[in-house]
């Protein structure tokens, strides 16, 4: 299936055809067509319309409609590690993705040095917006109606994207699968220890939200986000981690992965891990398996 590269309105009339006005009209007054009646809260709809099983790119965006797409549409965001792209890590998805009649949303980003606090820093305040953005914009690209809460499954430098979008956009996430990270960002904007309470500013914790994001950390809203914590046993060499973290969730991914879902069920929220025998830092079929089972379980609730 050849992958088109297009704006939304150049994207619509080649997928639509010469009939595009007309029915652009009619369901910019009526809406796009639901087989099921969802909460006015939890989908967006949008005018045009592609056909299902559609390969497109739009920007740094790689789009996979489910061959067998039903409305409204689940939104499965794949978030890749350090020189990879979107289209990368979903291709290993897209059999299950259609089985679920998810839609597959891969950004590729070039990532900096994610040793650096102050890069990742940087990072999240343009990746974060970018892909809010384009999840509202979703049902205008596919003329699809899709819910308001995406699943999120990231690898590595992805995964901590995933911890971080949830962070900043609770209200668009409705479960994270994260594999291998090397840093995570708490939801706290402090810790308590021996020399008294510790402020976590980004990228370790949330103290300056508002700075950043312009508004405060949304503790509620982000406790009902159920979370999937993956790493490999063999994941736990600490020279492959920056050790800024290390006083925060300890020094190796393995420990990391442990420490942060404590501090996330601390925190109230559904959190689980799991650590794969005899797997390095990197994705197998079991851990792609799992991960896409525990966001199945997500989508449902």
């Amino acid at each position: 299936m050849s992958l088109l590269s297009i704006g939304s309105f150049a994207l619509a009339v080649l997928l639509a055809g010469p009939d595009l006005l007309a029915p652009l009209v009619a369901r910019s007054a009526h809406g796009a067509e639901i087989t099921e009646a969802p909460r006015a809260d939890q989908i967006a709809i949008a005018p045009a319309r592609v056909h299902p099983g559609a390969d497109l790119r739009v920007d740094e965006f790689y789009v996979h409609i489910p061959a067998g797409a039903q409305e409204p549409l689940t939104a499965l965001v794949a978030l890749h590690g350090m020189g990879g792209s979107g289209e990368d890590i979903s291709r290993p998805l897209i059999q299950r993705a259609d089985a679920e009649r998810w839609v597959i949303v891969a950004p590729t980003f070039h990532y900096g040095d994610w040793r650096d606090p102050a890069q990742l820093t940087r990072e999240a305040g343009t990746h974060m917006p970018r892909l809010a953005a384009f999840l509202d914009r979703l049902p205008e690209l596919t003329g699809l109606s899709v819910r308001r809460g995406a699943l999120l499954y990231g690898f590595s430098r992805g995964g901590q994207t995933a911890n971080r979008f949830a962070l900043c956009y609770p209200e668009h996430v409705a479960g994270v699968a994260m594999v291998s990270s090397g840093t995570y960002t708490l939801p706290f904007a402090s810790l308590r220890s021996n020399d008294g309470d510790v402020a976590m500013p980004f990228p370790y914790g949330v103290a300056n939200f508002p700075d950043l994001f312009g508004g405060a950390f949304d503790g509620s809203r982000f406790a009902s986000v159920p979370f999937w914590v993956a790493v490999g046993s063999r994941d736990s060499d600490p020279a492959d981690v920056p050790q800024q973290w290390t006083r925060y969730i300890g020094d190796d991914r393995v420990e990391r992965a442990e420490r942060f879902t404590g501090w996330l069920r601390e925190a109230g929220l559904n959190a689980q891990v799991r650590v794969f025998p005899d797997v390095g830092h990197g994705e197998t079929d079991q851990i792609r398996t799992a991960a896409m089972d525990f966001l199945n379980g997500a989508s449902a609730h």
